[in-house]
């Protein structure tokens, strides 16, 4: 076996530092003054080392490309008499009258400096882009073992948050859901959908291709093991939309390969099978209500301000995006735009940092652009996921192929409460998934032969 290429070296430099250091979705956060320059220094020594097989995951590319320009086209200056007769621009109109700077060109984007970071951001995908493409078709198969590690590198220092306290150096970043088992994120909701599409990924796992009936057994055994310990995870963590995500993920799990097995068993033992994995979720449901862990189902129960303040929020949320349709306020202009139309009934100490619904929120800071292009990564998604149904059950790539389909359908679901693909670390898993979806596997190229 010989040594790794430079080009798989850089992929797994990057990988590393986007799990430890692109946790959060914040702009401001210290982390991304490392994390931004070692990605350029990886996708550099990535195309220089080796030829990207870009085909490989088409049209992943035309659609990154696409969502880029979307932002770019925000950043460039428009002339007073254009700027002005955008919608939603009256009232700054009044303020730069006021102020003497109607001569003056702006962009179309309201806060061009977050513009800039929504640009510098599409690094991280366009890096795990560059890295699929370089790698082998059994190399990519076995990224799945490094995404389910970092799953479980997650879970435990989540443990060990915990066990320091909420002054556990653990927490890195500034502001983070201190005192609760967020890993490498740093907000529950984001840990509990990382949780959740482990679910279908583990089952692809438990799937792959061996000879040997012992590995099979013994993958099948861990697979509902590791399953049991993250659901009983998730109660613990307080997310209601992770619990939610999670019960999700283990319907999807099934739904990798549901016939796998079926066959050879006799009905009674199926409803043995069933009546088992009920009887064991209902335990760890009461071991975890018993020692009054669970502080998911718990929140489910309580009324919670959070939630109460988004819902009060959405009639302004919407009415915005009916000002200022169909260019959109800007990418990164989220913040200021809503507070420029915030009601006085809905003012607090803290601020409102996202719509926590990615949908709306893209609507009102990239218009009918962004939708288009989300449209259409919804149309190649269904179409993906159809061949990946139809797929013929002796390929290697059915079932993970398949696991990627709902995993993304999983983080998608979540971006409708919260916004997960905001952080590097999802993002970057988020298109993992993608890839394998897009991927057709090959019987032969240059690559095997490395």
């Amino acid at each position: 076996m010989g040594r790794p290429s430079v080009a798989v070296v850089a992929f797994a430099v990057l990988a590393v530092v986007v799990a430890f250091l692109g946790g959060s979705s914040r702009p401001d956060i210290n982390s991304l003054l490392i994390l931004r320059p070692v990605c350029v220094l990886c996708i550099v020594a990535m195309l220089l080392k080796s030829r990207v097989e870009w085909n490989s995951v088409k049209p992943l590319p035309l659609l990154l490309a696409l969502f880029a320009a979307t932002i770019a086209l925000q950043l460039i200056p428009l002339p007073p008499s254009l700027w002005y007769g955008l919608r939603g621009r009256e009232s700054y109109d009044t303020v730069a009258k006021l102020l003497g700077g109607t001569d003056l060109w702006h962009p179309l984007a309201l806060s061009p400096d977050r513009a800039w970071n929504s640009l510098v951001s599409l690094l991280v995908p366009l890096g795990v882009m560059i890295g699929f493409g370089t790698l082998t078709d059994r190399q990519r198969r076995l990224l799945l073992l490094p995404v389910l590690g970092i799953v479980a590198v997650s879970m435990v220092l989540g443990v060990m948050q915990v066990a320091g306290g909420e002054t556990s150096p653990l927490y890195w970043y500034r502001v983070s859901g201190r005192g609760q088992l967020i890993g490498l994120l740093a907000n529950r909701n984001h840990q509990g959908a990382l949780m959740a599409i482990a679910l279908p990924l583990l089952r692809a796992w438990t799937l792959s291709p061996t000879s040997r009936k012992q590995t099979a057994r013994a993958r099948n055994i861990i697979g509902l093991a590791v399953a049991a310990v993250i659901i009983l995870f998730v109660l613990v963590l307080g997310s209601r939309a992770g619990l939610v995500l999670v019960l999700l993920g283990l319907i999807t799990a099934f739904l990798v390969e549901p016939s796998t097995g079926a066959s050879r068993l006799s009905a009674r033992q199926r409803w043995l099978m069933a009546g088992g994995l009920v009887i064991g979720v209902s335990v760890l449901l009461a071991v975890a209500l018993t020692a009054d862990r669970a502080v998911a189902i718990g929140r489910f129960v309580d009324n919670d301000l959070g939630t109460e303040g988004r819902l009060a929020a959405l009639p302004t949320l919407l009415h915005i995006i009916a000002q200022t349709l169909p260019f959109g306020t800007g990418f990164g202009s989220f913040v200021a735009v809503y507070a420029s139309y915030e009601p006085d009934a809905l003012l607090k100490t803290s601020y409102f940092n996202n719509a926590h619904n990615d949908l709306i929120e893209l609507a009102i800071t990239g218009g009918v652009p962004a939708l288009l292009v989300l449209a259409g990564f919804v149309v190649w998604w269904i179409r993906a996921s159809w061949q990946s149904i139809v797929m013929p059950p002796a390929s290697p790539w059915r079932a993970l192929q398949r696991a990627s389909a709902f995993a993304i359908l999983i983080l998608l679901l979540a971006s409708l409460t919260d916004y997960p693909l905001r952080t590097p670390l999802l993002g970057a898993v988020f298109t993992i998934l993608c890839c394998w979806l897009a991927h057709i596997p090959t019987t032969g190229t240059h690559h095997e032969n490395d």
